[in-house]
This record gives C-alpha cells, sequence and structure tokens, in this order.
C-alpha cells in the first residue's frame, strides 16, 4: 500500500512495474466516491524503480485504487491511502475490534 500526506500537493509514489515503458498513465479511483481521474504524470525510472511525481489533492483517509498503464497494457495495480500519520505506525486496524 503506497500512503501520501493530505497536506502536500504535490506527491512521489515509487513502484515496481511488470515491464518499463514511458510514458504511462496513472489513474486513481476513489473507494468512497466511485469517482476515477487519470493524473497527469512524470515519470522516472532506476534501478527498476518507477517514480512517478503528480499534483492531487487529497483528504486525509481518502482510499484510492491506483492502476498504472501504457495504452492497453496495465503495468502496476495497488491501494493508496491518505493519511498525515507517520507510515511506520499507521495501523489499519486501529479503533477495529476483533472477536475470537
Amino acid at each position: 500500500m503506497k500512503v501520501v500526506n493530505p497536506d502536500n500537493v504535490n506527491h512521489t509514489i515509487d513502484l515496481v512495474p511488470r515491464s518499463y515503458v514511458t510514458p504511462v498513465v496513472l489513474e486513481l479511483y476513489n473507494e468512497v466516491t466511485k469517482v476515477s481521474t487519470e493524473v497527469s504524470n512524470v515519470s522516472t525510472l532506476t534501478d527498476g524503480i518507477l517514480s512517478l511525481n503528480f499534483d492531487f489533492s487529497f483528504s486525509e483517509n481518502d482510499k484510492y485504487q491506483i492502476k498504472v498503464s501504457y495504452g492497453t497494457e496495465i503495468l502496476y495495480r495497488g491501494k493508496l491511502i491518505a493519511t498525515t500519520q507517520d507510515p511506520q505506525k499507521y495501523k489499519l486496524t486501529k479503533d477495529l475490534y476483533f472477536y475470537e
């Protein structure tokens, strides 16, 4: 899962794509509003890691599905969350109860 800070407008995510081609299209699908947005980005490839730099306004705790594609070929699918919490301390199960 990729984590971005909603306080910033400019974001960078690093990922390992299925193949290495550019330019790529980044699509963000909001899981709550069910709205898909194609985001313009600047991509760079270094040592097998694709870095996507893009501008987007997120709200706290927004959850997105991300899709990176080149033409009809899907290079990467994943999840993204917007939070101001430190990613090392973030828990998806915070304040949830489990019954055993």
